[in-house]
């Protein structure tokens, strides 16, 4: 028998500060605190519950994560350099 893969969609989330109430195709839906919006590339949005989110969904890596991992590391790289230079002098 073939089997199947549920096709990954990339939607844009955000985490609620406080509670909303959205029009969905299903309904009125309430969101709470600590709860996700999220936005399907359709444009449609409602929100889901964090738990369920965070079992759901993964974070997409982006050119602006790892340029913000990079600029962390050397960082971290010119102050340890530093240490190691002043405790020579």
């Amino acid at each position: 028998m073939p089997k199947y893969r549920k096709i990954p969609v990339v939607v844009e989330a955000v985490k609620l500060k406080r509670s909303i109430t959205i029009e969905t195709a299903e309904g009125t839906v309430r969101g709470l605190p600590g709860d996700f919006l999220i936005t399907e590339p359709s444009g449609e949005q409602y929100p889901i519950r964090s738990d369920e989110f965070e079992a759901t969904y993964e974070r997409v890596k982006s050119s602006k994560d790892i340029g913000d991992f990079l600029k962390r590391a050397l960082g971290k790289l010119k102050n340890k350099s530093t240490e190691i230079f002043m405790k020579h002098q």
